[in-house]
């Protein structure tokens, strides 16, 4: 069996006739039929139905084109990593994220990946795990950053960070919970559930949580206002006596200059887990080695958050 063979195979099932495979690959038709008519008298099967419009999968050759592609794309891969060994890591990588991973590390990152390799070019855009599972079968994003709720049989996911969910508010409004300006304290579900929110829209994955935990326990949230902008939500929570829930690398900032409270949700406790997700079969290039090995780095600096001793809220 020869790599050629594999290609050869590859691109006829996907043009879906051999005229059309034969014109892609710029091989005469008799000897890209040649080539196939080995591979099939090697494996002992027929791979193709032939017909008048073209030819069509067989079972087995379905199975044998997703050993085929895994093969190539391996060898892909390879040349691509021993390419590029030879030089620094360069060239563009674009990532997505959800809004609240984008407020936690998107700076740093970018500050990250520019002082130390100066010739990668990284972009991040912003998404809902949704549209970001949509783009990266689409081939528009090299990485991604998704909800676990939004696992998708079409990308490689692994874990990269679980965190707790907080209740955030402004000093001022501290006093419905009696608790000290400032501090970081517990609150339990059932109590957050009476309080005016400002949260995402229903097709975000922390607010997907957030529903099915209000479901599980039977309880109505009152939401006062929905909006995905992480930005927006925090500023408004800043002007206005609402509330919202979030991952607590959203709002260190105003936490440490004392602009925000904020409480760890309880009985039960939220957690958001995030999964970095990448295309099967898609070269990875050293940059885009890089880029994840940074995000990864960045996520857990983020997580790494000294908190004061906990007052509970119940």
């Amino acid at each position: 069996m020869e790599m050629k063979q594999l290609e050869y195979f590859c691109a006829v099932a996907r043009a879906g006739s051999f005229s059309r495979a034969s014109s892609e690959l710029m091989v005469v038709q008799p000897a890209l039929s040649r080539q196939v008519g080995r591979l099939e008298s090697e494996l002992s099967t027929k791979l193709f139905y032939r017909n008048g419009r073209g030819v069509a999968l067989t079972d087995a050759g379905k199975r044998f084109l997703a050993v085929a592609d895994s093969v190539l794309g391996e060898l892909e891969n390879i040349r691509a990593e021993l390419a590029e060994d030879r030089d620094a890591p360069s060239g563009t990588v674009t990532v997505g994220m959800p809004p609240s991973v984008s407020a936690m590390i998107a700076t740093s990152l970018l500050l990250s990946i520019r002082r130390q390799f100066p010739d990668i070019k990284l972009h991040i855009i912003d998404g809902l795990s949704g549209h970001i599972c949509e783009w990266m079968t689409a081939g528009k994003i090299d990485i991604g950053i998704v909800h676990e709720s939004r696992q998708s049989s079409g990308l490689l996911l692994e874990p990269l960070m679980s965190e707790p969910l907080y209740l955030v508010g402004r000093p001022s409004a501290t006093d419905i919970l009696a608790d000290p300006q400032g501090a970081i304290g517990t609150v339990s579900f059932d109590t957050v559930a009476n309080l005016p929110l400002i949260l995402q829209g229903d097709s975000h994955g922390l607010r997907r949580l957030i529903d099915r935990t209000a479901r599980e326990m039977n309880v109505a949230l009152d939401i006062e206002i929905e909006i995905d902008a992480i930005a927006a939500i925090t500023k408004l929570v800043q002007v206005e006596p609402f509330f919202s829930i979030l991952p607590i690398g959203c709002v260190n900032r105003q936490l440490s200059d004392r602009e925000f409270s904020a409480w760890r949700i309880t009985s039960p406790e939220l957690l958001n887990v995030m999964l970095m997700a990448s295309v099967p079969n898609k070269p990875f290039t050293s940059a885009m080695r890089e880029v994840r090995r940074a995000i990864q780095l960045q996520i857990a600096a983020a997580s790494a958050v000294d908190e004061p001793a906990e007052s509970e809220i119940v």
